[in-house]
């Protein structure tokens, strides 16, 4: 897969952050979004549609999890951004009812737990 790289200011670095992070992406995606208009289901809002809509109260899961046979990320194509923008979505967010569960790993992936609002 080919790599396109370029330079931008800190302003509009920062300003290209704020808008993905707003747009509920990471960088990769809100680019891929802007410049081809690719929507994609592995974001956030997505991830925690599905937990909330699926059987993940009081287990443990991973990302890949919620998705099932959807799942066909890899690293390089942004598995860990999505990750780590999900738990800190998530750890900015407590009222959603998603943890993670400190020191647990499956496969090398973090681990949460849902648990619906009451």
């Amino acid at each position: 897969m080919p790599t396109v790289r370029f330079a931008l200011n800190d302003e509009y670095y920062t300003r290209l952050e704020n808008d993905a992070q707003n747009a509920k992406m990471n960088v990769q995606d809100y680019i891929r979004f802007k410049l081809f208009n690719e929507t994609t289901i592995f974001t956030v809002d997505e991830a925690v549609r599905r937990i909330k809509e699926g059987n993940f109260e009081n287990i443990e899961f991973t990302l890949p999890d919620v998705y099932g046979d959807d799942w066909t990320m890899s690293r390089e194509d942004g598995a860990g951004a999505l990750g780590k923008y999900f738990f800190n979505y998530i750890t900015d967010h407590p009222e959603l009812g998603i943890r993670f569960v400190p020191d647990r790993l499956i496969k090398r992936r973090a681990v949460y737990t849902y648990k619906k609002e009451e």
